[in-house]
């Protein structure tokens, strides 16, 4: 545990070649590749919240490229590229995912409201707009 708390750890040039979660981190990203992809097809074949269309529409090719960056970190480790297959990329990668995953559930709930409120209000006064002509 005390060599995960020193800078050194992150910051070495070619890490131990012996990666022993290769096959955990190579599921991960095609598992975030294929949720991209699904999440894109659900999203315009299958999805009928306007609303909610409207807020997850780039986080499918969102999930896509986090996913490319998992496959090639891993890729670049597995080939023992100096320099590019240091831990610290792990790390900052880890960041980016968890600030944009917790930045999609807090703006989604609050999006959501919003967006519905304005539509209730709109569906309203279209109430009393006259009709288009034909």
């Amino acid at each position: 545990m005390e060599r995960f708390l020193t800078l050194k750890y992150y910051f070495v040039a070619l890490p131990d070649p012996n990666f022993q979660f290769t096959k955990l981190t190579f599921a991960v990203g095609l598992l975030l590749l294929l949720a991209g992809v699904a999440l894109g097809i659900y999203r315009k074949k299958y999805l009928k919240d306007v609303i909610t269309k409207k807020i997850i529409r780039k986080y499918p090719g969102l999930l896509k490229t986090y996913g490319l960056l998992v496959l090639i970190l891993l890729l670049v480790r597995e080939t023992g590229i100096p320099y590019l297959s240091m831990r610290i990329w792990w790390v900052v990668f880890l960041i980016f995912f968890l600030y944009s995953v917790i930045k999609f559930l807090y703006t989604y709930r609050r999006e959501y409201k919003k967006r519905s409120v304005h539509a209730h209000k709109r569906s309203i006064n279209k109430k009393y707009l006259p009709a288009k002509k034909r």
